[in-house]
């Protein structure tokens, strides 16, 4: 019975759009496209959605053995894939990241910001790891937002697109024990909305999707999660692409703006519920 429930409300709720292969080529033929989180997850999904059309991916992530597994799969279709090795954690790993490209002679039209870095913890379980904070705002935010600075003369030049994977409640109530993670991408998200304007006069599209929970790896050690409906990594890859051809400055499903409507309506009692709840696990 449970399990039946939660297939209809992945269904109703969790969908993301559907695309054919026809529009996939005729967008991304011939483009070199870069994808944050490669090796596993949304990122695995986009760059296989991405497979059977004639452009270059550049997979980056931290697992060098999965990126060359993955490699070998994508390339039996018609892309040719570029490998990067970078661990998003490092602060100067953007800058590792461009001199490579530089070195294969690589330039990017279209970069996929999908890394993330996910950390459920309350801020008094913190007290003595600073790294809670520092991890998701490396992986999140700083890095992120370099690599795009690096690669705008190449964006520009190209009329490229950026595209930044983002999160529903980065527009809901800030949900307690998850502080670090909602700085990192609010940051990210502020940050890129403020220079969409900019980026546009020179012919550069932004987009940002804001996803609700996907069932990938990164949910796993929140085990609550493992039997509440969630979105497959195909329908986030699907609303990737999809907002990608489509030019759009953001996708987001259908029920986030009445979701919106009732957290702000509701702020005060969701509040002090959060309190209740909280103060029962002391």
């Amino acid at each position: 019975m449970q399990t039946n429930i939660i297939r209809l409300a992945e269904f109703l709720f969790f969908q993301g759009p559907r695309i054919t292969q026809a529009k996939i080529d005729q967008h991304f033929k011939n483009k070199t496209i870069l994808i944050t989180g490669a090796s596993f997850g949304i990122g695995e999904a986009c760059a296989k959605g991405l497979a059977h059309t004639e452009c270059t991916l550049i997979l980056v992530a931290r697992s060098t053995d999965k990126l060359l597994q993955l490699k070998n799969e994508l390339e039996r279709g018609h892309c040719h894939v570029e490998m990067v090795s970078a661990d998003l954690y490092e602060l100067e790993a953007a800058e590792n990241i461009f001199q490579s490209l530089q070195n294969k002679n690589l330039h990017v039209d279209i970069l996929i910001h999908n890394a993330g870095k996910s950390i459920q913890r309350s801020i008094w379980e913190s007290l003595d790891r600073p790294q809670d904070i520092d991890r998701c705002i490396a992986i999140n935010y700083i890095n992120p937002a370099q690599l795009t600075r690096l690669l705008l003369p190449d964006l520009k030049l190209k009329c490229g697109q950026i595209l930044v994977v983002s999160t529903i409640n980065a527009k809901l109530f800030a949900p307690p024990l998850w502080s670090s993670y909602q700085a990192s991408k609010v940051a990210m998200q502020q940050w890129i909305l403020a220079i969409q304007p900019e980026l546009a006069i020179q012919q550069i599209d932004t987009s940002i999707i804001y996803l609700p929970l996907v069932r990938t790896r990164m949910i796993l050690p929140t085990k609550h999660y493992n039997h509440m409906p969630a979105m497959q990594a195909q329908s986030a890859a699907n609303a990737i692409l999809d907002s990608l051809i489509g030019h759009k400055r953001q996708w987001q499903p259908w029920w986030l703006i009445w979701a919106q409507v009732t957290s702000s309506l509701f702020s005060r009692p969701i509040y002090y519920f959060y309190r209740f709840i909280l103060g029962r696990k002391k």
